[in-house]
């Protein structure tokens, strides 16, 4: 009984942000909602790993293999590292025939709260920081927000929330049927990606367990 009211109270609370669930799959749970002043619906997905924090901030970290984890991601490389923490990437997103693939350039920064040990990981887009590439359509927004909670029982939880406007001439009502299949399947990679041997032994100086 007490699980059904944790539920409902869940549920309303979620509600009231404007969440609507969409999906739950592989162990992880997706809703997006409404923007103002935008086609494209945002999105939110959650889940909990068996793995450090280190493991998984080691992945995300690593931007050069996002193209192994991240859905229809086919490439990525950082552009200028600010710090250990903080860079611009590019990366580019495969779409369907016949339009042209996506080019976001973003700018990204990874903090950790001192006390409750959470790590924030935020990007922002920077549409206008290369020159437009022909061959590429360019993302007009981008924003991504990573929460990584540490968990008593050796797990983490994950909250991934994004809202993406692909530019282009591509209707909301198409684009936002990928709106949650991209990062569930995100999601479902991502459990696969730490638990190589190269996460699994990562170190890094400013994560704190």
């Amino acid at each position: 009984m007490r699980k059904v009211v944790l539920y409902f109270a869940l549920a309303l609370a979620l509600c009231a942000d404007g969440w609507k669930y969409e999906k739950s799959a592989g162990g992880a749970v997706a809703y997006t909602r409404s923007v103002p002043n935008s086609s494209f619906k945002e999105y939110k997905v959650e889940t909990e790993v068996e793995a450090t924090l280190t493991q998984v901030v080691a992945v995300l970290m690593d931007v050069r293999d996002l193209p192994q984890w991240v859905d229809r991601c086919s490439e990525a490389a950082i552009l200028k590292e600010i710090s250990p923490t903080e860079s611009i990437t590019r990366t580019v997103t495969a779409s369907p025939f016949p339009l042209k693939n996506r080019e976001a350039i973003s700018h990204g920064r990874l903090t950790q709260n001192p006390t409750t040990k959470v790590v924030v990981m935020e990007s922002n887009g920077r549409f206008d920081y290369l020159p437009l590439n022909p061959k590429y359509e360019r993302v007009h927004t981008v924003r991504g927000r990573w929460v990584l909670t540490p968990k008593p029982n050796g797990k983490v939880h994950i909250q991934m929330i994004g809202h993406t406007d692909p530019g282009g001439v591509i209707p909301g009502a198409i684009a936002n049927q990928f709106v949650v299949m991209i990062p569930l399947n995100t999601i479902k990679n991502l459990r696969n990606q730490i638990k190589k041997e190269k996460y699994a032994k990562a170190k890094l100086k400013y994560i704190h367990e």
